[in-house]
């Protein structure tokens, strides 16, 4: 069993440990984490220290790493711990949890996606790397969802919509069919979306339209 090391130590830490315990596919060999306790632990996993350990923990034959920190609206610090990882030539595997429903009908999923128990990704669906489906979203059919976006809980993106990188898509959201939702754009928590979304709009309204 490969071992892999958690690059973040919290919350969002926590629900991925669970998640690696229960598919049984990587043993977690501890956690990088420059604001917690070298020494300290999360759920039983050691906290090995801060980033200055990434080439110790290379020079033993770790090459396998998660990118375990979350985000609320601002997904530049997973975008940033992605690359650092991918420049150095290390392995950031897709993270699926068994109670996700995903389907094998020319839906593509990338490096370093996430996703969480009980979300739903239907056919035709292209989902980019470091990207988060969390807990519950449903991702209809024929939908593009980019580079390093937050899904948050429960989450729903109609079918045939177009997600940018780095957009962040609130909690209890819902996106209609055949939408596109800019670059950078944030959807708050419970917004209704019925119009296309620029690149960094920023929306908070029940209603977006």
């Amino acid at each position: 069993m490969d071992k892999i090391i958690l690059i973040g130590g919290g919350g969002h830490a926590k629900v991925l440990i669970d998640l690696i315990k229960t598919i049984e596919e990587y043993e977690i060999a501890g956690i990088v984490d420059p604001e917690l306790e070298t020494g300290s632990q999360v759920f039983t996993i050691p906290v090995l220290g801060s980033d200055d350990v990434l080439p110790d923990l290379i020079a033993r034959g770790i090459k396998t790493f998660c990118i375990a920190v979350g985000s609320v609206r601002d997904n530049s610090k997973r975008r940033e711990l992605y690359m650092m990882v991918k420049n150095l030539g290390l392995s950031i595997p897709s993270l699926i949890h068994p109670g996700a429903v995903v389907s094998t009908m020319e839906t593509s999923i990338s490096d370093g996606v996430q996703i969480m128990a009980g979300a739903i990704i239907q056919a035709g669906t292209v989902v980019g790397e470091n990207t988060i489906i969390n807990t519950g979203a449903v991702i209809e059919h024929d939908c593009i969802i980019g580079r390093n976006v937050h899904v948050c809980p429960g989450a729903v993106i109609c079918g045939g919509s177009i997600i940018g990188d780095n957009a962040f898509i609130g909690a209890g959201s819902t996106i209609i069919q055949y939408l596109e939702i800019g670059r950078d754009a944030f959807v708050g928590a419970g917004a209704l979306v019925h119009r296309n979304l620029s690149d960094g709009a920023l929306t908070r309204r029940i209603h977006s339209g």
